[in-house]
């Protein structure tokens, strides 16, 4: 009988290990080959993948090269984007939990140079609502300091100092409205309170604790480790982008880091310990604000609460990278993709990639990736050459013609320049953008609208100068007409 149980023992001792790697190794293989389609159908040039389950590293693999022709690896950073956001908020936190600051106090109390327009609104603004993005400061105000590649040591304060005096559009946390300008001030707060830059004391108090020793908020620091600027896409097509990186930005968007320190990151979101009390980090993960049913906005995190399927996440973006960040505690894993191209027609892209992992991990299960389409641009294009036909059409008919109704064509040729002057401005109001965003996040539809707005006033000064000619030229016959009648 116990040699029997011993057999019985050193069975299960050595085939259980077994049979959970072949599990492992089936759904890594499963991941290899989404991420090796979905990579060659959305033509990305670089990216990193790396998996924590149970605590452990899983999964960690690169594909593709930088920007300057290097391979991509665990050591190649990467800008954030907006998961740059729940780091920040980590550092809120570290200071909650040292009693420096109040989730529930005013930010006056912490950045009292800073002032902003109540128009009236009752509350004032405090730091939970900065964290929740329910300051009242609308997101087209973010976007207006965002990506102005201000660099150096007093970004952060530069930034803010643009902000200074910006108008509330709603009473302070009623209304959730996404905003950079929300975690710029939270970025300001941390230096005032610090008496640090941000970077000296998000290196200090949360990266170098978790052992993340290449991530970084700055341009020098990122040059230093060797950073890249991604690509931007035109049409799809990978090209290398300009070298944007604002260090204002780092709070909410200009973190950058590689995978091998995000795994260290995932890591301790999922045990939940070491930098925070158990208090403290329930409070990080926890829900605060209600964005639709089952989905909510917490301390710098978008918060899946439906039944069975709860987890924490955060999507994020620059002109040139995006990445997707997602944690399931109750299922004990957490993952982050980093990739270097962007465009905003493309943004659901790396959705579809982080909804497909995360459909890998917990069902075994290969899904299809959604086919490429770039039809915002392709409307564009479209409409560019037909409005330039037309307009060369038009003139030519206008040429020809001898006799012409003049008012009706000057309707035409000032119809024409005020669409030219107004169209960028009007596109500015529909999608919430200022200009400078849309050529950052769409460069290759903003360069089309600039060729409208060139179709636009070209075609009508040329219009209305064809009709002073003719005019002219008409009034110049009627004069000889008439003065041969006066000889005769």
């Amino acid at each position: 009988m116990k040699k029997v149980l011993l057999s019985i023992m050193l069975f299960t001792f050595f085939v259980s290990p077994i049979s959970a790697i072949a599990v492992s190794n089936n759904q890594a293989e499963l991941i290899k080959e989404f991420m090796d389609n979905a990579i060659e159908e959305y033509n990305i040039p670089g990216a990193s993948l790396v998996i924590i389950k149970d605590g452990d590293l899983v999964f960690l693999e690169n594909w593709g090269v930088q920007s300057n022709g290097s391979p991509v690896t665990n050591d190649t950073l990467f800008t954030l984007g907006s998961v740059s956001k729940p780091l920040t908020s980590l550092g809120i936190m570290m200071l909650v939990q040292q009693n420096i600051i109040d989730l529930d106090q005013t930010i006056d109390t912490y950045i009292p140079s800073f002032t902003y327009k109540r128009n009236g609104q009752e509350n004032k603004i405090t730091i939970r609502h900065l964290l929740t993005h329910t300051s009242g400061i609308s997101s087209y105000e973010g976007l207006k300091i965002a990506e102005l590649n201000i660099r150096g040591k007093d970004a952060i304060n530069d930034a803010v100092q643009k902000l200074n005096n910006v108008e509330l559009n709603h009473e302070p946390g009623e209304v959730h409205q996404y905003s950079a300008a929300n975690y710029l001030l939270l970025g300001k707060i941390i230096e005032n309170v610090s008496n640090q830059s941000f970077t000296e004391f998000m290196n200090e108090e949360i990266f170098s604790k978790l052992g993340m020793n290449q991530t970084v908020g700055n341009y020098k620091s990122a040059s230093e480790l060797g950073y890249q600027p991604g690509f931007q896409s035109w049409f799809g097509k990978p090209i290398k982008s300009e070298n944007i990186y604002d260090d204002s930005g780092a709070p909410y968007g200009y973190i950058s880091s590689t995978s091998n320190d995000m795994a260290k990151y995932i890591q301790f979101l999922l045990k939940g310990e070491d930098l925070l009390s158990k208090q403290n980090f329930k409070t990080y993960i926890s829900p605060q604000v209600s964005r639709k049913e089952d989905m909510y906005y917490g301390l710098g995190w978008r918060i899946s609460t439906k039944e069975n399927d709860s987890y924490f996440y955060h999507g994020g973006e620059t002109p040139d990278s995006r990445s997707e960040l997602l944690v399931n505690s109750e299922k004990n894993y957490g993952f982050i993709l980093l990739t270097n191209k962007n465009n905003i027609s493309e943004v659901l892209q790396t959705t579809y990639m982080k909804e497909s992992i995360k459909a890998i991990i917990e069902n075994g299960k290969l899904p299809e990736s959604p086919k490429v389409t770039h039809q915002m641009q392709w409307m564009t294009l479209f409409g560019t050459i037909l409005l330039s036909l037309l307009s060369v059409w038009n003139l030519f008919v206008l040429k020809r013609k001898s006799t012409v109704r003049k008012k009706l064509w000057i309707i035409v040729g000032l119809t024409s320049i005020i669409c030219s002057i107004t169209l960028i401005p009007a596109l500015t109001y529909i999608f919430g953008a200022p200009w400078h965003t849309i050529s950052y996040y769409a460069p290759d539809t903003a360069l089309l609208i600039k060729c409208l707005v060139g179709v636009f006033a070209c075609n009508g000064f040329i219009i209305i100068s064809i009709i002073i000619l003719k005019n002219k030229r008409l009034n110049y016959t009627k004069k000889g007409i008439k003065k041969d009648e006066t000889y005769s």
